[in-house]
């Protein structure tokens, strides 16, 4: 989606913007990277140089990043001091420190040197100059955009000096997001990657625990500060246990922030850091000395080679803010804050250091799945954004003791596909077109264009939309033709565009058209581009070809249908071979954690402590849930949750061929120790194609264990009923519903 989206901005006139928006830790240099390989190997009409700006000296880390990601690329990679030529040369990628360009003295003057007029005429306005004087246009990459990037001195180093053709901002958290309009009409771009789905594939945590068991420290230390320490370190020992079961070489590391906001150490720092290591050696055996502790300051640096290393010896690190943004060490798992911080609101990027897992993967102990955030603030408020809100957890409630293993059977399975074509379909679309129209390899060009205008409508005068004029009704008794003149009008640019899509999207069906659509305009334009000879005209002229024929329209449908079913045996493959299914065994969790989406609820029998349900939670749940906690057949309930490991999960073929897992929304223990599985539908839920699949696939569980019973359950006005039968259907007067009894 990123590269069709910048292809298309590049093809616009003037300058261009894309957002790239990623969750912290995803990460998004390894995806740019991606973006720009696939980029090379476009045969795009314009010759370009990359300028890569990141904060501070993070620039550095970025080149040493992509020099190992795009080794064997067409790529050449260049600190700006380090550049020779009098121009940056086609496909160099320049790294820049944005901090240090950007600064200016009381004159008003650039500070560096690199952006002064100097003897050696070796400077990035004078670099800029002669690229575009030898005809290459520069694409601006600037990493972590929130940062700095909307300063007045930055938007004068982007507009005036670089004046880049396209700017694309990276960032979890970005300071502008373009409308729908503007990027439907190709003012601007933006693509975003969806932080669940990067949770999904174990590429970051799964949850975020605030200050977890923290009042067990309450009467064993003096300070609140002291007790943060302690309820840390003691977290930090727990994992390295949990490590070493999972037998896997990764020593977590524990980060403790000093508390001002300033970029240099303050007062308050070195009092806070001198207080730090003291306890740390009095009281853990830490110290800087025997190489557990590392300091990582503007003006003392120790013990901080290899630290990244999952293995490495290191145990805590105290830092200053500022190296927070962009540093990469996927071993850190715990930080510590204190209340000095200014802001008590938490958000992702507060805490983006230690979301990495540190081997791109989710571990078997959900435990080693979390990251762990210990402050003294007395109170915290949750930054309102979805991911935020959705993935700090300050709630834990804990399984009842009296609750005995259920051992239930489970599975996880790693979500790969979305439903949507993928770049696989653009190659096949490309083969059957040429098939089509007999077009081979040596065809380029205007012997493609001939052998395909002889059966599509590629001519202006062919391409037009008829209107009937001066027309005659004949007669009004039924069905008649209309005599009348008939004159051709062009059709409006805006009008193409918007039928262009339409076309797609009807086409794209039945993969979802939000996310497909695109890989079908794409196709065709490269199509037109590629074999056809188009590249460098207007989109809206490829746009009119389709919109403005009828047989074109036939024409290309056929292809399109013809591409997607060899698509969909490739997709089967391609899913099969990146499908990851978990079996294991299954229990309520010992300890589970909540956010601000979840209220805590006084309902009996449930069996953990305290009861927290989600707030928009249904009114069949709701309904479920009452029925529950009044029941005296009950000796408890548990409320399923979905997408991670810690809950249960049932696999079923979903109506689109693809295996998924189904999360039961209750699990019930009766006091005869019979187990009730349940989920609730109403209206158009109950009679979907996925609940008829679902309802299968837990009645067929459910067969096989004779402790088990239950179904899909639906409210009316007569009742609740819940479905027992084998086949699914959703008439609860028919055979297989029966009315609840618990």
């Amino acid at each position: 989606m990123l590269l069709g989206q910048t292809k298309k901005l590049l093809a616009k006139d003037g300058s261009r913007v894309c957002v790239f928006r990623a969750p912290t830790g995803s990460g998004k240099t390894i995806m740019v990277a991606d973006f720009l390989q696939q980029l090379a190997s476009e045969q795009l009409q314009q010759s370009y140089t990359i300028i890569w700006i990141s904060s501070h000296d993070l620039h550095t880390q970025s080149k040493e990043k992509l020099e190992g990601y795009l080794a064997d690329s067409v790529y050449t990679f260049s600190l700006l001091e380090e550049v020779q030529d009098a121009a940056f040369r086609q496909n160099e990628i320049v790294f820049v420190n944005w901090h240090s360009l950007t600064q200016k003295n009381r004159e008003g003057e650039w500070s560096n040197v690199l952006m002064r007029e100097n003897e050696n005429d070796r400077n990035l306005p004078t670099f800029v100059r002669n690229t575009k004087q030898e005809g290459r246009e520069i694409i601006l990459i600037v990493d972590e955009s929130h940062y700095h990037y909307w300063s007045d001195q930055s938007q004068e180093l982007v507009n005036d000096v670089i004046a880049p053709k396209l700017t694309l901002e990276v960032s979890a958290t970005p300071t502008i997001e373009p409308s729908p309009s503007d990027v439907a009409t190709g003012v601007a771009g933006y693509v975003v990657v969806l932080y669940d789905d990067v949770v999904a594939e174990g590429m970051i945590k799964s949850d975020i625990v605030i200050n977890k068991k923290i009042g067990q420290y309450k009467d064993l230390r003096n300070s609140a500060d002291e007790a943060i320490i302690d309820a840390s370190i003691t977290k930090q020992v727990e994992l390295v246990n949990l490590y070493k079961q999972e037998s896997t070489l990764v020593n977590p590391l524990l980060l403790i922030q000093l508390p001002s906001s300033s970029q240099s150490t303050s007062a308050l720092d070195r009092s806070k850091l001198e207080f730090v290591e003291t306890y740390l050696s009095d009281n853990h055996n830490i110290t800087v000395e025997n190489g557990k502790l590392a300091i990582w300051l503007s003006e003392r640096k120790e013990n901080l080679e290899n630290i990244t290393l999952n293995d490495n010896d290191v145990q805590v690190l105290v830092f200053k803010q500022a190296i927070a943004l962009g540093w990469d060490c996927p071993r850190a798992q715990i930080l510590v804050m204190f209340r000095e911080i200014k802001s008590p609101t938490f958000e992702i990027q507060t805490v983006g250091r230690i979301l990495r897992m540190p081997e791109a993967k989710h571990y078997d102990t959900q435990e080693l799945n979390g990251a762990f955030v210990y402050t003294n603030l007395g109170k915290i408020k949750i930054a309102k954004d979805d991911d935020s809100q959705k993935f700090f957890n300050v709630y834990s409630s804990h399984r009842e003791q009296t609750y005995k293993p259920i051992d239930l059977s489970s599975v996880f399975i790693s979500r790969t596909d979305y439903g949507d074509l993928t770049l696989s379909f653009r190659k096949l679309f490309f083969e059957e077109a040429n098939k089509r129209f007999g077009i081979t390899k040596a065809d380029i060009g205007k012997a493609a264009y001939d052998k395909a205008d002889k059966d599509l409508e590629l001519h202006l005068d062919e391409l037009t939309n008829p209107v009937i004029a001066d027309a005659i009704i004949q007669s009004i008794d039924g069905a008649t033709d209309v005599v009348g003149d008939v004159i051709e009008f062009p059709v409006p640019e805006a009008d193409l565009k918007y039928k262009f899509e339409l076309f797609a999207k009807v086409t794209s069906l039945p993969y979802a058209p939000v996310r497909s659509h695109t890989k079908i305009q794409q196709a065709i334009y490269d199509w037109f581009d590629n074999f056809l000879g188009y590249r460098g005209q207007s989109r809206a002229e490829i746009q009119r070809v389709i919109v403005c024929s009828d047989v074109n329209q036939t024409i290309f449908n056929e292809i399109i249908q013809t591409a997607k079913n060899r698509f969909e045996e490739l997709r089967k493959i391609e899913q099969e071979a990146k499908r990851r299914i978990k079996e294991y065994v299954w229990n309520v969790p010992a300890v589970d954690y909540f956010n601000e989406n979840f209220e805590e609820v006084a309902l009996p029998n449930y069996v953990m402590s305290p009861c927290y349900l989600g707030r928009t939670r249904s009114n069949p749940e709701k309904a479920f849930e009452a029925v529950l906690g009044a029941s005296d057949k009950i000796a408890w309930w548990y409320k399923n949750r979905e997408s991670r490991e810690a809950y249960l999960a049932i696999p079923y073929e979903h109506p689109d061929g693809s295996t998924r897992a189904f999360y039961p929304d209750y699990v019930v223990q009766m006091k005869d120790g019979s187990i009730g599985l349940y989920d609730t539908k109403s209206g158009v839920t109950a009679t979907s194609e996925e609940t008829i699949a679902k309802s299968d696939a837990l009645q067929a569980y459910i067969a096989k264990v004779k402790r088990l019973h239950g179904g899909i359950v639906v409210g009316d006005k007569t009742g609740t009923y819940v479905f027992t039968g084998k086949k699914y259907n959703s008439d609860v007067t028919s055979a297989g519903w029966e009315r609840l009894n618990i």
